[in-house]
Formats: C-alpha cells, sequence, structure tokens
C-alpha cells in the first residue's frame, strides 16, 4: 500500500492518483512532464515518479525521463479501440471498402485487433461463395491470415507471444506452425508493407492483407482483399498492391479521426 505524502479528496485510495496522473497525461498528450505533474498537482517529486513509474509498467503511458514527455500508452489505446461499438468504424470504413471491392472485384474485409486476437469487423464480397471466409465476428489465425500478420507484425513482443501460445493448427500443406518461420513472415511483412496468406488456411485461397496505421503510430487495424490464388496473385498483383494501399491510407485518416470523435464527452 502506497505511503505517500501527496494530498489527496478525503476518502480518495491509490487508484484515484493514478487516474489523476493518467487524466493529466490524456489532457497534455506528448506535452506534460514529471515537472509539470509535481505544480499541477502539487505533488513531491518522489510522489510523481512514483506514480508515473506504475502507469509506465502498467503501459497504460509511455515516455518519461529527464524533460521527456509522456503521452498515452499502447495498452490504453488498444483498449479504448476494444471498448468501442463498432458502428462508428463501419460507417466511416464502408465507402472505401465498397469502392475497393467494385475497382478490383474481389471480396475485401476490414479487421481489428481485440485483445491479442484479429477479428473481422465487416466485408464487402461480389460474390457469396468467398463470403463465409470473411464473416464479421470470425477470429483470424495468428499463424495464417494476411490480416492477422499485417496487424500482429508490428504489435510489441508480448503481445505476440500471447497471440502464438496456442495450438497453431496446420489448416493445410501450406501452413506455417513453427514460431521461428512465423516470426519471419511477420518480419517480411514490415519489410514489404503488408501480408499474404497463399493456400494457408483453404487449398486455392489468396488473401492480401494491409495495416492500417493510426495517426499515433499504432497498428490496430488492416485491409484484406481475398478470393482465388490464381486471381489474386497474377500479373496484375502490382495495381492490386497499390489499390490497397492507397485504401489503407484512407482508412488511416478516417479511423484516426474517428478514434478521436469516439472519445469525446
Amino acid at each position: 500500500m502506497e505511503t505517500g505524502t501527496e494530498e489527496v479528496p478525503s476518502g480518495a485510495g491509490p487508484l484515484d492518483r493514478y487516474m489523476t496522473v493518467l487524466e493529466l497525461v490524456a489532457t497534455f498528450p506528448d506535452a506534460i512532464t514529471m515537472s509539470d505533474v509535481c505544480t499541477l498537482l502539487d505533488l513531491p517529486k518522489t510522489s510523481a515518479h512514483r506514480l508515473l513509474a506504475g502507469l509506465l509498467r502498467a503501459g497504460l503511458i509511455e515516455g518519461g525521463g529527464r524533460h521527456r514527455t509522456y503521452s498515452l500508452g499502447t495498452r490504453l489505446v488498444r483498449l479504448l479501440h476494444t471498448s468501442a461499438e463498432d458502428g462508428w468504424i463501419i460507417a466511416l470504413a464502408r465507402p472505401t471498402l465498397e469502392a475497393l471491392t467494385a475497382e478490383r472485384g474481389e471480396t475485401c474485409y476490414l479487421t481489428r485487433l481485440i485483445g491479442h486476437g484479429v477479428r473481422v469487423v465487416f466485408s464487402v464480397s461480389p460474390e457469396v461463395q468467398w463470403r463465409s471466409y470473411v464473416q464479421p465476428g470470425l477470429e483470424m489465425p495468428p499463424h495464417a491470415a494476411a490480416t492477422a500478420k499485417a496487424i500482429l507484425a508490428f504489435q510489441d513482443q508480448a503481445l505476440i507471444r500471447r497471440a502464438l501460445e496456442r495450438d497453431l493448427t496446420a489448416l493445410t500443406s501450406q501452413t506455417r506452425t513453427a514460431r521461428e518461420a512465423i516470426l519471419a513472415d511477420y518480419a517480411g511483412v514490415r519489410a514489404k508493407g503488408y501480408g499474404t496468406c497463399i493456400s494457408e488456411i483453404d487449398e486455392g485461397l489468396g488473401a492480401l492483407g494491409f495495416p492500417v496505421r493510426l495517426d499515433d503510430g499504432s497498428v490496430l487495424y488492416s485491409i484484406g482483399l481475398t478470393g482465388p490464388v490464381q486471381r489474386v496473385f497474377n500479373d496484375d498483383l502490382p495495381v492490386r498492391i497499390a489499390s490497397l494501399d492507397k485504401a489503407a491510407a484512407t482508412l488511416s485518416r478516417l479511423l484516426s479521426h474517428g478514434s478521436r470523435i469516439a472519445k469525446r464527452p
């Protein structure tokens, strides 16, 4: 139990102190320093340091150090997006997905990081036969799905470890199940800028997955395109990649702004 000397409202406990500091960081992201926390809350330096260090360890804030500022941590950002309703996400992303589907003639879909798993938010498909592969709510295999690779490749090691600690089933003869091979796949995503699935979930089914990087640098969403391998990975692949890259950039702008609106009181 904390025994700090800082003044707190009657009845307030340690959690209230942490929440007060967290609220300050949220109010002044990338601007507030430990000195500011001391001044604004009238705290001794040792008490401010203890509270900020606790939030850092929990992943709720990031930054700090001598003369450095603090910002909200990736763990808290993930929590905010996980708790948000899908309605605004679908409303903002649907026009982009529909335009991409019409342009490329293949099933396109949006996925989202929830906890340490990746799930489909919604999909748009010109062909009924492919819809079952990307139904809303479906969890994408972390070792095989292009969109799961596109998100998980940009997460911290602790989250990746949790995502891969389950039994990784060999869904087809092309599925990689060795941890080293999967991590190499993730490294390939970071190098190329997108993930692939070539008959790794179903024989003959291919997919491309592009990360949607929000303006705070986090990757919580990805956009995918799926269809027969011979159609996805043919001579038009560079054009297809360019279309997905452009759509991912559009979604980055829309979802970044939408998330700021969703967090308003």
